[in-house]
């Protein structure tokens, strides 16, 4: 998660707004693939100030393939 976030694959947020790493709870299936997956969350600056933000990365083979939001399950770009 580290690398993908440190190589720019995402542009949501930066890999120093990450504050705590989280492994996943065991693989999961999404779309009909299988996926290890993790959390990474981070300090973001909203309408209502700092807040805490969560993202959730889809990895096969130890690399992250998606990030989506966790709750809703979107894809983050």
């Amino acid at each position: 998660m580290k690398s993908s976030i440190q190589a720019g694959e995402i542009k949501e947020f930066t890999f120093d707004q990450v504050f705590e790493w989280q492994p996943g709870e065991g693989t999961e299936t999404i779309d009909g693939q299988s996926y290890q997956t993790g959390i990474a969350s981070y300090k973001a600056e909203t309408v209502f100030g700092v807040k805490p933000i969560q993202a959730k990365a889809l990895i096969q083979g130890d690399k992250v393939v998606r990030w989506l939001w966790p709750k809703s399950g979107m894809e983050i770009k």
